[in-house]
């Protein structure tokens, strides 16, 4: 494989590259850590960036949000909002299903993965849009262990086919079916972990992984996600995260149109 180029056309020399990989994880760390959304931009960053195969984004970004996994299960555990049970049934289902992900993953081509990846950013921007209206909504919010087991297999196969994790699938569908959006939120954190190492562990096997930018790519999103925190508080939340809702509808339409021309 030759070696990732930039928008000039010109290979980046390697040590440039790992830098430019570790950039794209810094800019999706700090929409992760202002808005608590945004993890979904940091595959096309790594392609329409870096110029990286997208095959290869995947693998490296979802490796990448184990550390977001661990950050964000601390603090909704401190918190008390995490129901262990629920957990157990939705990672039941998402590990078969990251697996199935995974090895459907080197079978699906870049067009087909683009749009999928282009549309799951468009429908971040949506749900973020309409946040309030549907964090105001009746909640009647009755999980069955089947239901969660459906739930987390769906969650890990387009997690591992998108690189995006987990919360970007849980969140909503968790949401649609009345759970309360803080319930949503702590659980999408747990469901990162199962999800990160499984699918971690299955590109591995399939040669998929470059580890030297998965490296650089988390410690991007680790020092990213610690500025835009910090920063975060200086802010007021609700313009952040319609702002980064906005970016995130942006891109996605953008790469729609670079798809489809």
């Amino acid at each position: 494989m030759q070696p990732p180029q930039g928008q000039s056309g010109k290979p980046f020399p390697m040590i440039t590259l790992t830098l430019v990989y570790a950039f794209c994880g810094l800019l999706a760390g700090l929409l992760i850590g202002v808005a608590g959304i945004g993890g979904v931009i940091l595959v096309p960053l790594l392609v329409y960036l870096a110029g990286a195969d997208i095959h290869q984004s995947i693998a490296a970004a979802i490796f990448s949000f184990f550390i977001s996994g661990v950050v964000g299960t601390i603090i909704y555990t401190r918190r008390g909002v995490i129901e262990w049970p629920l957990v157990r049934s939705l990672v039941t289902g998402a590990i078969p299903g990251t697996l199935a992900g995974t090895f459907l993953l080197v079978h699906v081509n870049e067009f087909a993965l683009k749009i999928l990846i282009a549309i799951l950013t468009i429908l971040s921007a949506v749900r973020e849009l309409l946040a309030a209206s549907i964090a105001t909504r009746a909640t009647s919010f009755e999980p069955t262990a089947p239901r969660l087991i459906v739930i987390g297999a769906v969650t890990g196969a387009l997690s591992a086919l998108s690189g995006t994790g987990g919360p970007l699938i849980l969140i909503p569908v968790l949401i649609w079916i009345s759970a309360p959006v803080v319930l949503a939120i702590g659980l999408a954190q747990v469901i990162q972990l199962p999800v990160a190492i499984v699918a971690t562990a299955g590109n591995t096997w399939n040669g998929m992984l470059d580890w030297r930018m998965a490296f650089a790519i988390a410690a991007g999103v680790a020092v990213g996600s610690f500025i835009g925190g910090t920063v975060s508080k200086h802010i007021p939340a609700a313009s952040i995260k319609k702002g980064v809702a906005v970016l995130l509808l942006a891109s996605g339409l953008l790469m729609i149109f670079s798809i489809l021309n």
